[in-house]
């Protein structure tokens, strides 16, 4: 019987191990790659250009969730209104995208961990960055044709055909009432770039007053409706 050297056996149990090293199962990949496209809401064919995307998540942490949100990274588009952020999948809960531009409302994105891809793949998100417009009005009800009569007034943003999406807005939509002889203050955010409507009634007469105003992107309107 033939008898081999001990570092010939040591030789074929390494030669062994790599080949067992080279046909196993490599580890789950960690690492999520997010790449967001930020586009104009108005024109979704435009790029957003200058916006600020952040990547937050909650973690879990030595067995205890932050309930809050954490930054991980930020980055600012470029003409592409491309960028790509990374975190780790391990012990993520919950993930998000937030879009920041100056004269726009900010845009959140959740997102899933357990849909995300973790071997390297981005994970694409596209994100309409909307333009907002700050409206501030005065309602006086001293000059109207009824008096001793509360002025009724209302507020109807328009949608704009072809948009990414709806048109947003903070304004109170439904009919308010202003006492005779008082003023009442209201400010609200819409959508850059659209036009709101504003109706008012008086409910002595067959009275109503119809008008519009334009709101242009990061801009501010005064109007005194009186």
């Amino acid at each position: 019987m033939s008898r081999f050297s001990p570092h010939l056996l040591l030789g074929w149990a390494l030669a062994a191990m790599l080949v067992l090293g080279w046909t196993g199962c490599d580890p789950e990949g960690q690492d999520i790659v997010v790449e967001v496209h930020a586009i104009q809401w108005a024109q979704p064919d435009v790029p957003e250009e200058g916006a600020t995307v952040v990547l937050e998540e909650q973690r879990l942490t030595n067995g205890v969730l932050n309930s809050f949100f954490t930054e991980i990274e930020r980055q600012t588009t470029d003409a592409t209104g491309v960028v790509t952020l990374t975190t780790t999948r391990s012990n993520v809960l919950a993930i998000r995208v937030r879009v920041e531009q100056e004269g726009c409302f900010d845009e959140i994105v959740e997102l899933n961990p357990e849909d995300l891809w973790t071997d390297g793949t981005p994970n694409v998100v596209d994100v309409a960055v909307m333009p907002q417009c700050r409206v501030t009005a005065d309602i006086v009800n001293d000059n109207s044709p009824c008096p001793g009569f509360d002025v009724i007034y209302k507020w109807t943003p328009r949608e704009v055909a072809g948009a990414a999406s709806d048109v947003r807005w903070t304004c109170d939509t439904d009919w308010q009432a202003v006492g005779y002889g008082e003023t009442e203050n209201a400010t609200c955010y819409v959508t850059g770039d659209t036009w709101l409507l504003h109706r008012r009634f008086w409910s002595c007469a067959d009275s109503t007053h119809l008008d519009s105003v334009f709101c242009p992107m990061g801009g501010v309107v005064d109007l005194t409706l009186d």
